[in-house]
């Protein structure tokens, strides 16, 4: 919890709240100017203003979580039942010569004519 308590963390915390508070006021303030006779868009700016404040919300609670993360310690070793993922990596096949006989194609080249093949003695 330290960690959120760094000077940069409290002017994090300072200007969530200042932006949540100003966001809520604008809003306030467009539904003042809608109830008054105002147009659409004061009803929509009412409803956004809001959703920005929660916006802002979301993000500081992202990345304190992220700061609080970042210094757990890494999980144990895989025990001998769990497979390792490095096992379970599945790599591109290779083609084998016969393979390359049969089809005329090269594993890195165009494909091959029969009169282009080398006879097999």
């Amino acid at each position: 919890m330290k960690r959120l308590l760094t000077p940069r963390w409290i002017a994090v915390h300072l200007a969530t709240v200042l932006l949540v508070i100003a966001f809520l006021l604008l809003g306030w303030w467009q539904l003042s100017r809608a109830e008054a006779g105002g147009n659409p868009s004061s009803w929509g700016y009412m409803l956004e203003w809001p959703v920005f404040a929660a916006f802002v919300i979301f993000l500081w609670a992202r990345e304190a979580r992220a700061v609080l993360r970042r210094d757990r310690p890494p999980p144990a070793a895989p025990t001998p039942e769990e497979p390792d993922q490095q096992q379970l990596r599945v790599r591109r096949p290779v083609r084998t010569a016969a393979v390359q006989r049969a089809t005329g194609r090269s594993a890195y080249g165009p494909a091959q004519s029969p009169a282009d093949r080398p006879e097999n003695p």
